[in-house]
């Protein structure tokens, strides 16, 4: 399944990313690769790459237009990202919370796209955002969640 996430999809990811105050170098670098992967180009990229210097709110996203399989890959990108170097502290924590309303899903949804993160982060290379593979997140979050595709 390829990655289709518009850019408040991916400001989101960042957000959350950001929520410590803290973004490395090699998280940056995986979302502009992930932001890429998902088609974004020109002013979009330009925003995201700008968000990961400066950090971004999420009450400034807008992610009412997402289908629900955008929703969820937000949700588990975000996750993946936030629990990267293996401690999820308060802010991060609120933020995923706070992203986990947002995008409205149920919460044996969230779960289950977390569930995709730890599987995902166990493959070789899978605890490393600049090696991180979202094909492979995607692919596993449809299996985990068919559901999502093709639902708004």
């Amino acid at each position: 399944m390829a990655l289709d996430l518009p850019r408040d999809s991916l400001l989101a990811i960042v957000a959350v990313a950001w929520a410590d105050g803290l973004l490395k170098q090699n998280e940056s670098s995986g979302l502009l690769r992930a932001a890429a992967q998902c088609g974004l180009a020109g002013e979009d990229l330009a925003a995201i790459e700008t968000a990961t210097r400066e950090g971004v709110s999420l009450e400034a996203i807008d992610l009412g237009g997402l289908s629900d399989w955008q929703k969820g890959l937000t949700y588990a990108l975000a996750y993946w990202l936030a629990k990267v170097d293996g401690v999820v502290n308060a802010q991060e924590l609120g933020h995923l919370r706070r992203l986990g309303e947002m995008v409205g899903l149920h919460k044996l949804k969230l779960e289950a796209a977390q569930s995709a993160v730890f599987d995902v982060t166990c493959l070789p290379g899978g605890h490393r955002p600049d090696k991180y593979d979202f094909s492979a997140l995607a692919e596993r979050l449809r299996i985990k969640l068919p559901s999502l595709i093709g639902s708004k």
